[in-house]
């Protein structure tokens, strides 16, 4: 694993911790990178789609300002929660 799939993986992970609501979410392409669908369960936490939407882009958007060839690694996938 490469530097920029650690840090997408790290980022990914601190979103699902963040935000226990959180369940997963889609990235997709058209004319540009973006969040497609969102699922929570609205029993695990107070934040919404619209909130959790935001907070996804956000750290998106901070791992592709810092490596911008990161969005090869988010275009087309799904991320969902781990349970253990």
């Amino acid at each position: 694993m490469d530097t920029q799939e650690h840090l997408l993986e790290a980022s990914i992970n601190a979103l699902f911790r963040r935000y226990p609501a959180l369940c997963g979410f889609t990235v997709q392409e058209a004319s540009g990178l973006f969040i497609g669908e969102i699922t929570i369960n609205p029993l695990a936490g107070p934040h919404g789609p619209k909130e959790l939407h935001g907070q996804i882009v956000a750290a998106l958007g901070a791992l592709l300002d810092e490596y911008p060839g990161a969005g090869e690694l988010l275009r087309e996938r799904t991320f969902a929660r781990v349970l253990h």
